[in-house]
């Protein structure tokens, strides 16, 4: 990979943008050496350009990119840091099948970057911004049999924006990354890109000047996929099989179709709300034809930056009590209990394991800590490694996913009762979501808290960790409350 370093800034500067101008030279200079790079490889190279801005808010860019017709949009946000993406077209993608996606997604990422050339303008940058980055996800089980509620969404999907704002909280940036060959017009294309930003700009400004107010929430009619009294079945059947010793825990996930009678759901107007509700949450969205795949996750997976990657071992796992009295003395004895410590060092142990070979040291935090979810506490350790040079955080993702907290414990059993008993094709739910930057960095979260949406249909899907005294009718009232992050969202009523 070429990386161009500009130190002064070019006279050329056509237009403002945010308020900053869009450099056409720089460009023009970054796209002129991919031609180069093209010709010597005999075939075309990546051409990322980086421009700072002044910060903007992101779901006014994201509305005016979907204005643009410039192609498939996506968003994440994770509103409490100020820290977003949202990028539209593609100037390639990665798609995978089969369980070593993540592996072949890593590998094509390198071989896309080999030969490319980065530019960058001269300014302050976020520090999350280092070029060309890809955003997409992944399948919860590639194993399972694939259904026409997911058609579009791959196993793996990795998609590398024709245009990406970069938001940060002072400042941002706007990347454009295009496929080069050796015979490409770049004056033609360097017109083309600077024609689509100073629409995107018009378009921006025109969002802020004049923002839509959210529309009043209204009655949606609601469907299971399974009655409710098939689903708690299902999680009796589950509960008999943790008490026969067939795994220690399941997660168990259902859904909900929401349709609105009249009109068809914004996705903008999603995105706000669950921005609003929760800022601390990761925010996404993702199109793929008609369809967008749109979530409030608070859940992440893995992150990786300057050179660490930090996760966590989870597993071992009791009720919450119904008073804070029960509830700590619950946690106190799962936190003594040697059954349980022996497991969690299980998980501890693979994890430490499958990083090993990724890093070049790992550190393990030297005591288990409660993680309190809703209906279920968790042991929980932090873990901590410094990433080999020529590793990335997907082949992570390779061994991390799915964990307990969505699949179940010990993996395999729990995945095979899920394929066998939920009746459901889950497709991203539950499964990795997020972002890898050029250096193999990156943020991926668990989509849960999330639906896909399609015209005026939302299908919305919530999931409960099933453990021994797991009781059927409770777990399903838990599964309805979970279900509301995303009615709210949908501009439902409650």
């Amino acid at each position: 990979m070429d990386i161009v370093l500009v130190d002064n800034a070019s006279a050329n500067a056509p237009f403002s943008l945010w308020p900053l101008y869009f450099d056409r030279a720089l460009l023009l200079a970054t796209v002129h050496r991919a031609t180069t790079r093209a010709a010597l490889a005999g075939h075309a190279v990546l051409a990322s350009f980086t421009q700072p801005l002044a910060p903007c808010d992101s779901l006014a860019v994201f509305n005016a990119l979907g204005q643009q017709g410039l192609g498939e949009c996506f968003f994440w946000e994770k509103p409490e840091e100020r820290r977003a993406f949202v990028g539209t077209g593609a100037a390639t993608t990665i798609a995978t099948t089969g369980t070593n996606s993540f592996r072949s997604a890593a590998q094509s990422w390198r071989a896309l970057q080999s030969g490319s050339v980065v530019g960058f303008a001269p300014g302050k940058l976020p520090s999350h911004v280092t070029g060309p980055i890809l955003f997409g996800g992944f399948a919860f089980d590639p194993l399972h049999p694939h259904t026409p509620l997911w058609k579009n969404f791959p196993d793996g999907l990795l998609v590398l924006p024709y245009l990406l704002f970069s938001g940060g909280e002072k400042n941002a940036a706007i990347t454009v990354n295009l496929m080069v060959n050796s015979l490409d017009d770049i004056e033609q294309r360097a017109d083309q890109i600077v024609a689509d930003v100073t629409r995107l700009h018009a378009a921006v400004e025109q969002q802020l000047a004049h923002p839509r107010p959210l529309s009043q929430p209204v009655r949606l009619a609601l469907r299971n996929l399974l009655p409710a009294e098939t689903w708690q079945g299902l999680v009796a059947n589950a509960v008999e099989h943790i008490r026969q010793g067939v795994f220690e825990k399941v997660v168990l996930a259902r859904v909900v179709q929401a349709t609105r009678e009249e009109g068809t759901f914004a996705i903008d107007e999603m995105l706000q709300r669950l921005r609003q509700s929760y800022p601390a949450a990761y925010v996404f969205a993702i199109q793929r034809g008609g369809r967008y795949f749109v979530g409030a996750t608070p859940e992440r997976l893995v992150f990786a930056q300057d050179g660490q990657i930090r996760t966590m071992a989870l597993a071992g796992s009791a009720p919450r009590g119904a008073t804070e009295e029960e509830d700590q003395q619950l946690g106190q004895e799962l936190l003594a209990s040697e059954k349980n410590q022996h497991e969690h060092a299980i998980v501890v142990g693979m994890v430490r394991d499958a990083l090993a070979d990724l890093c070049s040291n790992v550190e393990v935090s030297e005591h288990a800590q409660l993680l309190k979810l809703s209906n279920i506490q968790h042991l929980q350790t932090p873990i901590v490694g410094e990433l080999l040079p020529g590793h990335s955080i997907l082949e992570a993702l390779q061994y991390l996913h799915p964990t307990p907290a969505v699949g179940g414990f010990p993996r395999e059993a729990a995945l095979a009762e899920i394929r066998e008993h939920e009746q459901l094709d889950r497709g991203w739910y539950a499964g990795p979501i997020g972002w890898i930057d050029k250096n193999g960095h990156g943020e991926f979260a668990v989509a849960l808290r999330s639906a896909l949406i399609e015209g005026n249909t939302a299908t919305l899907f919530a999931g409960c960790g099933i453990v021994a005294d797991s009781r059927p009718a409770s777990e399903y009232a838990e599964s309805c409350l979970k279900l509301k992050v995303m009615l709210r969202g949908s501009g439902g009523l409650d």
